[in-house]
């Protein structure tokens, strides 16, 4: 029982735009900025919800993630043009390849390290896959793997805290001195430069733009889901809704620069879906069935994490760079996007969704790979 009940849609939704709230509030608070604000988002969900002040499960949060974030795409792509994109942000895709073998690489790591049983090989395979691809590489990986049904019950449980962690260590990266003073960044540097000039500029409320941008972006994903389902091709919905918006934007780039509001208002949708991701962790359920688990996961991700920092640092790269190819693996294309769109860095936000729809392509030859490798 919560306080809140699952079909309380209204209430819900005010708790989540509350947790929004909370985390636009925080990056105007000097003391409260000192944490990212898609932190406080995800941790009050996460707090909420295992406190039994609102569901772990509930309609609402299908809508979320199925209606309402595909719309904040095209929004946050209208300005998305080839030259800015291949000018600002050409790097991201060999460091998403990086991450992806780090990722197999901490996945045999974490086997060495970790016993979890005579599936230990499987799992290895399993969330190789998951933080390449996605949840349907996992659960088709589990499949190819003959994983039984209560084993990856458990893996499930682990991996959602897991991914929760490497996306805090991801949005934390930047306010580290000791890895700012390693790897550089310019888009970091740049963005903090004009945060007060940000705040000050606050951009321009235009109820016709705004209605322009938001029908815009939902015809775009009902043409796309159209497409996808009848190619065949339905879990790649999302890649397609990037290329007809990235086409769009390339198609008309003064009529689409001209827009007021679209971008601000696609990032506060990405903070409703941070809201959803941190009510959905239950931590009950962790802490009773999958401990090993996930600490065979935390391995996994410290090390992929561990990995793309020092090729970075190797490579020259850009920390923003690295930390959205980081987080394209890890947490994929809408919770990337999301990650550039939380500190500002509206060039990777393109690269961020491209390299993670990519990663659902590839993801299970890499997990094929690993259990072929331990098995």
């Amino acid at each position: 029982m919560t306080l809140i009940a699952a079909d309380n849609p209204a209430a819900l939704l005010a708790v989540m735009l509350g947790l929004v709230l909370l985390g636009l509030w925080s990056e105007r608070n000097r003391l409260a900025s000192k944490i990212p604000a898609v932190v406080w988002v995800l941790l009050g969900g996460a707090l909420l919800s295992n406190f039994n002040v609102i569901p772990h499960d509930a309609p609402i949060y299908g809508i979320i993630v199925g209606v309402i974030m595909p719309i904040a795409i095209p929004l946050l792509l209208f300005k998305a043009t080839f030259t800015r994109i291949l000018g600002e942000s050409g790097r991201v895709l060999p460091l998403f390849f990086v991450g992806a073998v780090a990722v197999c690489i901490g996945a045999v790591v974490a086997y060495a390290l970790v016993d979890i049983g005579p599936y230990g090989p499987h799992i290895a395979a399993t969330y190789a896959a998951a933080w390449i691809g996605g949840m349907t590489d996992m659960v088709a990986m589990a499949e190819i793997t003959k994983l039984p049904p209560e084993v990856f019950a458990v893996a499930v449980s682990a991996s959602a805290p897991v991914s929760i962690v490497g996306l805090m260590i991801l949005v934390t990266l930047p306010n580290v001195a000791w890895v700012r003073r390693h790897l550089p960044s310019p888009i970091v540097d740049a963005q903090v430069e004009s945060d007060t000039a940000i705040v000050e500029a606050r951009p321009e409320l235009d109820l016709v733009h705004i209605s322009f941008a938001l029908a815009l972006s939902a015809a775009i994903c009902w043409a796309s889901a159209w497409i996808a389902n009848a190619t065949g091709f339905g879990h790649y919905s999302l890649f397609i809704v990037t290329l007809i918006a990235v086409a769009i934007a390339n198609l008309f780039p003064g009529p689409m620069h001209a827009l007021k509001g679209d971008f601000e208002l696609g990032m506060f949708i990405m903070y409703l879906f941070f809201a959803m991701i941190g009510a959905t962790t239950n931590l009950t359920a962790f802490l009773t069935s999958a401990p090993l688990y996930f600490v065979f996961g935390l391995v996994i991700i410290l090390v992929h994490v561990l990995i793309v920092l020092i090729v970075a640092r190797l490579l020259r790269s850009d920390l923003a760079e690295a930390i959205i190819g980081s987080g394209a693996n890890i947490v994929g294309a809408a919770a990337a996007a999301g990650i550039a769109t939380s500190k500002g860095w509206k060039s990777l936000v393109t690269p961020a969704i491209a390299t993670g729809m990519l990663g659902k392509a590839i993801a299970n030859f890499f997990g094929v790979a690993v259990f072929q490798l331990l098995n």
